[in-house]
């Protein structure tokens, strides 16, 4: 896929109104709040970055390896600051283990009727209409265990800024709409203004002309092309939440 490329210099080149408007079915390079300065910045600016950033990790690294080689815990401060990730990197591998293995039967909340357990069916339907019964039997049983799966899958695989290539597979494995992915749907244009009151570096905004409107407050730098579609990301992590939701839930049903 192709994209073109806009260089705008502070109010140089500004679009117009009717160029902007034209632009908003066009695909374009992704940009950052910070292109403008890494443009800036001289060769040897951005190597000693390279090997400051690159000694920092190294540093980190080393550091957090020796915590769990000595603390009694083996968690590092790293893994303790993320323990959610922590604690999905160590339960979701042994949950898929428990739902790929043959099982025998499923929790008794998903049972189906019988004559046996309930005195009629309408007993069965009413339980299940007022809540304390799911019934389904052991379809059900897996539907509900392909959402927990689901959940872990999108904390590992799609929220822990993960690359392009793992949200894509996530999303294609779960029939989703990448809300990253480089399309028009997916794509806005936001505007980078400095900020000419004290103690105020820059802002983002929606609005292309800030400046003129408060020529005072706002200069314009530059234009901002992101891929991001809000709300169906918003919908994609509340899937994920339910899913976490089934797992305290039915934790205690984890047995066969």
């Amino acid at each position: 896929m192709k994209y073109k490329t806009y260089l705008l210099n502070d109010n140089i080149n500004r679009f117009s109104e009717e160029e902007e408007e034209s632009l908003k079915n066009t695909l374009e390079e992704e940009s950052s709040y910070f292109d403008n300065e890494r443009k800036k910045r001289k060769f040897h600016q951005k190597l000693f970055s390279i090997i400051r950033w690159r000694s920092i990790n190294l540093y980190y690294s080393i550091k957090y390896n020796m915590q769990r080689f000595f603390r009694r815990h083996h968690l590092s401060d790293i893994d303790l600051w993320g323990f959610d990730s922590t604690m999905a990197e160590w339960i979701y591998p042994r949950l898929k283990a428990f739902i790929n293995q043959k099982r025998n039967g499923y929790p008794s909340i998903f049972s189906e009727f019988n004559e046996n357990e309930w005195d009629n069916r309408e007993s069965y339907d009413k339980a299940i209409t007022e809540g304390p019964h799911l019934g389904g039997g052991s379809e059900a049983w897996e539907e509900t265990l392909q959402e927990i799966l689901f959940a872990f899958e999108w904390k590992l695989h799609f929220e822990n800024y993960n690359t392009e290539s793992q949200r894509d597979n996530f999303c294609k494995k779960w029939n989703l709409k990448n809300p990253f992915a480089k399309n028009i749907e997916n794509k806005s244009i936001r505007y980078k203004y400095k900020c000419l009151q004290p103690n105020l570096a820059f802002c983002i905004s929606d609005e292309p002309d800030l400046d003129k409107k408060e020529p005072e407050k706002y200069s314009y730098l530059s234009r901002i092309v992101s891929y991001h579609n809000v709300k169906s990301n918003i919908e994609i992590q509340k899937r994920a939440q339910k899913g976490f939701e089934l797992f305290g839930k039915f934790f205690l049903s984890f047995w066969d």
